[in-house]
């Protein structure tokens, strides 16, 4: 008897899901149907769901909608269209929350973060703070800009190391991004033989793979998930025993009697204060997420923007001479580069602002959802809809990029080789980092980072192809998936100049 009444509970589910899916569906967007509560599910391969998204809009247009696990996805795939949403009022208000996600309720502590929680009067606070700490810490400070200088210089040592010899990357972009990353919550470099290093690197490896939408949507409908014996529930435990990990050990390290400083110092410092209503807005939960939000906005998209621009350098000779020619006439050779340097040399700007449509680093902007019913893209859209901003499409559709799937840094400058303006349609079409009020808070701590990273290298070195073995040229559609995509690994040379 019970298992009749339960066939027949999940049969009516199915139909009144089915029903609200069709009725209406004149002004709704349009879109791939699926089957009832499954919706696409066996359409979609969840670490890749910004490909398929790629090809729905080809049949669908920009804004299409589909069910996926009882949930409904609009795709916004136009930085037009994103424009209008998450700038214009009142959109850009009810598309601001972000939906349920198994990451931010079971890694976060219910939200407890920056980049999953919805917006409130404390989270308005603390991204304020932060995103003011990380312009402090990032750029604002000259001793931690003295802390950055000796960085640059510890890495250019370990190049001199390997000139002419064939060699892999990514070891030095890891510890030249981890060590900043040191200096940034601590004030202080510890190396990779350090305490903080491999933990911060481990954390963040993990968390790139579990965080994607796809997987997020299968672990958020199925949350039991996490207690069975499979590889993916195992990964999720060690993150989380990682990052507390890394918290004890900024608590040790922050108590030695040191005079530098980072964000850690002031965050630890504005713990269990109130604001003007008498109501704690920054708390141990809060510091607990925000640490990892600046390692993930700090790590992840620069060392996939910096692996994909040697890769791509080391196929482009004369391209790289001609980066050369800026850093020599800006910089020179004498001394290290400043953060000041970076708005004097448009092409480099150009090169890393192109690699980074190229590549479409976070081909899937983290999710939003709508907390009123509005309209998107000239469709109805109902309440508790999950937004998916889908860059991927935005940076390589022929309808507004052309030859999408070439390298062509010289789209963004004009005749004189200067940068485009931000008012202009290129550069307005161009949107990596997101939009509006839950745009990425680590944009300038990445650029400033990737800057100082690119100018440092190719002041002392020639990036050329290995000897004895292939590189083949970077095509984002091989890179490994992830919230932030990487390139597969490969070797390069450095020679000398």
């Amino acid at each position: 008897m019970l298992e009749y009444v339960l066939c027949v509970a999940v049969l009516i589910a199915c139909i009144f899901i089915a029903l609200q899916s069709y009725t209406g569906a004149k002004d709704r967007p349009p879109g791939p149907k699926g089957y009832p509560f499954l919706g696409v599910v066996f359409e979609v391969d969840p670490p890749t769901l910004y490909k398929k998204l790629y090809e729905w809009t080809k049949q669908y247009g920009d804004v299409f909608q589909f069910q996926m696990l009882g949930k409904t996805f609009v795709s916004i795939n136009s930085v037009e269209v994103l424009r209008e949403t998450f700038l214009q009022e009142p959109c850009a208000t009810i598309s601001a929350s972000r939906p349920p996600t198994f990451f931010g309720k079971y890694f976060f502590r219910n939200y407890t973060d920056l980049i999953l929680a919805s917006p409130s009067a404390s989270w308005e606070k603390r991204r304020k703070f932060v995103h003011h700490l990380l312009h402090v810490y990032g750029e604002g400070k000259a001793s931690l800009e003295n802390q950055v200088l000796q960085n640059l210089i510890y890495f250019k040592e370990n190049v001199r190391k390997t000139i002419s010899n064939n060699v892999n990357p990514f070891e030095f972009v890891d510890d030249f991004l981890l060590s900043s990353i040191e200096v940034l919550y601590i004030g202080r470099r510890f190396g990779k033989d350090g305490p903080l290093q491999s933990l911060i690197k481990l954390e963040q490896d993990i968390g790139n793979r579990l965080a994607n939408p796809g997987t997020d949507t299968v672990f958020s409908a199925l949350p039991f998930l996490r207690f069975l014996p499979i590889p993916i529930s195992f990964s999720f435990h060690k993150a989380k025993s990682v990052h507390q990990q890394i918290l004890d050990t900024l608590e040790t390290l922050s108590k030695e009697a040191c005079e530098e400083r980072g964000i850690y110092h002031t965050l630890k410092e504005a713990l269990n204060e109130k604001d003007e209503n008498g109501e704690i807005w920054l708390n141990d939960d809060n510091l607990y997420g925000i640490l990892y939000n600046i390692a993930g906005a700090a790590y992840l998209t620069t060392r996939g923007t910096l692996l994909s621009v040697i890769q791509l350098l080391a196929k482009r000779p004369q391209l790289q001479k001609s980066l050369q020619r800026e850093v020599d006439e800006v910089i020179g050779r004498d001394r290290e580069p400043r953060f000041s340097d970076r708005k004097k040399c448009p092409l480099m700007e150009a090169v890393v602002t192109e690699t980074l449509r190229y590549i479409a680093h976070s081909p899937v902007y983290v999710l939003h959802s709508t907390s009123q019913p509005t309209t998107i893209g000239g469709y109805s859209v109902e309440k508790d809809t999950v937004i998916i901003p889908n860059s991927w499409t935005m940076h390589h559709s022929e309808k507004y990029w052309d030859d999408p799937f070439s390298f062509k840094p010289e789209r963004f400058l004009d005749e004189d080789g200067q940068l485009l303006p931000a008012t202009d349609p290129v550069r307005k079409r161009f949107a990596a980092f997101g939009l509006g009020r839950r745009s990425c808070i680590g944009e300038v701590f990445a650029k400033s980072r990737i800057f100082l990273f690119l100018s440092s290298l190719l002041q002392m070195v020639t990036i050329a192809e290995p000897e004895g073995i292939p590189l083949l040229d970077l095509d984002p559609r091989d890179m490994v998936p992830g919230i932030v995509l990487q390139p597969q690994e490969y070797e390069v040379r450095f020679l000398l100049r």
